[in-house]
């Protein structure tokens, strides 16, 4: 059962499915869109121009898009995302029929025309849909269905090769322009599903200083140190992909001379950089923030590119250049962009909003420009000795953008911590996938904490070694170490340290000092020391159970910690710890009410003293089987930690993998009130194969269960006997045949667990 709801909440979770869906759909056709685009924009273009003419291309395209970025950079913070990427996508599908019946009155105008309308607008709107979604929803759900959003575009990827491919055998280039502006439309036409919610309001106020400051893109960036590393990143990274793809183009174009024969090389080509970008970051995007941090999985991409620049170098032809071409693309989409987008983590909404088409479209163009130029020029040096210039060049500039990548590092953390310490920016630690935020998270509050009791702070985490933002340098005239402090201090500074040793270490100490509860609390939801955390607090929960069960009942307390407090107030037995505990049995999340049954049991197990209400344990049994067969079986513990066996009162390693966890919270919860030790032989008993065995099991239920529960449990334990109406047996005598049969289920079970091993 989902817990007590209201019809508002019901409704506002259909219309986040229907808004996931159709951010799924409008993903799935913009990702093909853009595949099947940039085929067609290469095989157009090459069809009716030579090779040497790309750079000339490329420059113009990109001056015509730095112009436009400036209208884009000024509608964005006026007209929201949510109004302003619609009415660009529409208006891209008229341009695209236009420029479909251009083609036969003038090809080589309509390929121009083309290759522009995809350089100053497929960027722009691919940003402008990760921004709709970005204001959309909400961190938490943006992180937990974000996957299924970033899914759909890869299968939208793969479409549009496939689709491209097939036109190529088939039919002409020419044939996809319509085909993209009806893509084009339907993601118009979709995108009005992700307006914001009736009430919602405009998205959160700033409260960074500088976005007070109304200034246009061009001066923030200007002005900001941090943002102009960013800036310079693009641009590098801009340029050194342009002459590379310069080089695999000349190579493909020299083995492929039809239109169609290179629409389809180049709709393989883009298919398979987008299966092997949702590969990579599917596999390794996440485990490379976490283990390098930002910095240093931004850097993948530049060190792609030396690589992929200096093998073909080395090893000349179309096969290497795919492969040096194909590197940059998968980790520019990937492990660069996870990194980057990251990166705009401490800027103001309305900052981001200013600067952050400017950043990704204006340097990105830029960067096209520069890059067509230094193209343009290196052809005079004729065609061979002008790719070895082109690669050299380009593995250079790689270099310097893997030096510019290693000082983000310390302008992020230092734009982070300035925003965490004044409040403009709010993060929940358990939500945060990268290593450099989490540390820096933790310095800044151990900062804050020192400030409250009247301490110096840490030194700028900023100002440390780059190497371990996690390292304690703390301000003074010799620059004292944590040992000159109080030793409460020390202790909390070590809890916030962000170093899972050191948190062990302070953690394995004696009984915790009620000031350190609150600095211990939200270690729960960091799975790397969470138990030793748990073991710490449930030393002293009889001395805390308040502040514990304060932090179960408030919704707004990260659920990774509410659901592991029942494990720590299991070991307080008063008379708070069990209310803190029954409201927890109410609570929204099935988790929260599935660990807080078991709780109460092991206190019930351990003081008989404490009695229940039979009728408010029947009413918590009744909420959780008035639910559809869907939801009963959709309820999971996300919790990685091992069960805990001295909490379960009821299954065992071998019960866990067949039994329903509904099933078990339910029989938990009928255990507060029913006699445990036939209630657990029953339960044991529906989950043999003996036919036997489990209408003994089946009989004892419904004599002990009150009608209610009985209806509504029944069809969830696939009762198939028929069933009498009129008891042959006593209650007592089915009693005493369960008790009888507890061997036999036992040997049953025993049995079965040798057949499925």
């Amino acid at each position: 059962m989902s817990g007590p709801g209201t019809g508002s909440h019901q409704s506002e979770h259909k219309q986040a499915d229907a808004a996931v869906t159709a951010a799924m759909l409008v993903a799935a056709a913009m990702i093909a869109n853009h595949v099947g685009g940039l085929a067609t924009r290469d095989a157009l273009f090459f069809s009716n121009f030579d090779i040497t003419a790309l750079p000339v291309m490329l420059i113009g395209a990109s001056l015509f898009s730095i112009a436009t970025v400036v209208f884009f950079s000024r509608a964005m913070p006026r007209l929201s995302p949510q109004r302003l990427v619609p009415w660009g996508f529409g208006i891209s599908g008229v341009f695209l029929l236009a420029e479909w019946g251009l083609i036969s009155v003038s090809p080589r105008v309509a390929a121009v025309a083309f290759y522009l309308h995809l350089a100053v607008v497929g960027a722009f709107l691919i940003s402008g849909f990760w921004s709709v979604i970005n204001e959309r929803f909400d961190p938490r759900t943006a992180k937990k269905r974000i996957s299924r959003i970033a899914g759909a575009a890869t299968v939208g990827g793969l479409a549009g090769g496939i689709v491209a491919e097939r036109v190529a055998v088939l039919l002409s280039v020419s044939t996809m322009l319509p085909l993209l502006a009806l893509m084009h439309f339907f993601c118009a036409w979709r995108l009005g599903a992700l307006r914001p919610l009736p009430g919602s309001g405009s998205p959160p106020a700033d409260r960074h200083p500088v976005s007070e400051v109304k200034s246009s893109g061009f001066r923030i960036v200007a002005q900001e140190p941090y943002l102009r590393s960013l800036a310079v990143l693009v641009l590098l990274g801009t340029l050194s992909a342009a002459l590379i793809d310069y080089v695999f183009k000349a190579h493909a174009v020299a083995t492929y001379q039809q239109g169609e024969e290179l629409l389809r090389f180049f709709a393989i080509f883009y298919m398979v950089i987008g299966l092997l970008t949702f590969v990579l970051q599917t596999s390794l995007g996440r485990l490379s923030l976490e283990k390098l941090g930002l910095a240093k999985t931004v850097a993948t991409l530049p060190a792609a590119v030396i690589v992929g620049a200096l093998g073909v170098f080395f090893a000349p032809g179309l096969a290497s250049a795919s492969v040096a071409r194909a590197s940059e693309a998968v980790l520019r989409s990937s492990l660069f962009r996870s990194g980057y987008e990251l990166f705009y983590t401490p800027i103001s909404l309305r900052d981001k909003r200013a600067t952050k088409s400017l950043i990704d479209v204006g340097f990105q163009r830029l960067g096209d420009a520069l890059g067509g130029g230094t193209v343009r020029l290196l052809l005079f040096l004729g065609p061979q000795l002008a790719q070895s210039a082109m690669l050299i060049s380009a593995a250079l500039i790689a270099g310097v953008g893997l030096v510019v990548a290693r000082n983000l590092h310390q302008g992020y953390i230092g734009a982070l911590e300035k925003s965490l310490l004044n409040r403009g920016l709010e993060l929940d630690l358990s939500e945060i996938a990268d290593k450099t935020t989490r540390q820096t998270m933790v310095l800044t509050q151990v900062s804050l904490d020192l400030r409250a009791l009247g301490l110096q702070g840490v030194q700028s985490v900023s100002s440390q070694d780059p190497a371990d933002p996690g390292k304690e340098v703390l301000k003074g005239e010799s620059e004292a170490s944590t040992a000159s402090l109080d030793p409460l201090v020390q202790q909390i500074v070590h809890l916030r340290s962000g170093k899972p040793q050191q948190i062990r270490a302070t953690l394995a100490q004696a009984d915790l000092e009620p000031p350190l509860v609150p600095h211990v609390v939200p270690l729960l939801a960091w799975d790397e020391v969470c138990r030793e955390a748990i073991a710490a607090l449930r030393q002293v929960a009889p001395r805390i159970t308040g502040q514990l069960v304060d932090v179960l009942a408030d919704p707004q307390q990260d659920f990774a910690i509410r659901r592991r407090i029942p494990r720590i107030l299991s070991s307080s037995s008063s008379q708070r710890a069990v209310a803190g505990l029954w409201t927890g049995l109410k609570d929204t999340r099935f988790e929260v009410r599935f660990q807080s049954g078991r709780a109460l049991a092991h206190i019930l197990d351990n003081d008989p003293e404490i009695k229940l209400d039979k009728e408010k344990v029947f009413s918590a049994v009744l909420r959780e089987v008035a639910v559809g067969r869907r939801v009963w079986e959709s309820h999971r513990l996300l919790d990685q930690l091992e069960d805990d066996e001295e909490l379960s009162p009821l299954v065992d390693d071998f019960l866990r993998q067949r039994s329903s966890r509904s099933l078990e919270h339910v029989f938990t919860i009928l255990s507060l009130a029913l006699p445990k030790e036939p209630l657990k032989i029953a339960f044991r008993g529906l989950h043999t194969d003996n036919r036997d065995l489990k209408g003994t099991a089946l009989e004892y239920l419904e004599t002990i269960l009150p009608e209610a529960i009985r209806k509504s449990l029944w069809p969830f334990l696939e009762d198939d006997r028929k069933v009498s109406t009129e008891k042959s047996q006593s209650r007592e005598e089915i009693l005493a045949e369960l008790m009888h049969s507890n061997q036999s289920i036992e040997l049953n079970l025993a049995e079965i667990l040798k057949k499925s091993g």
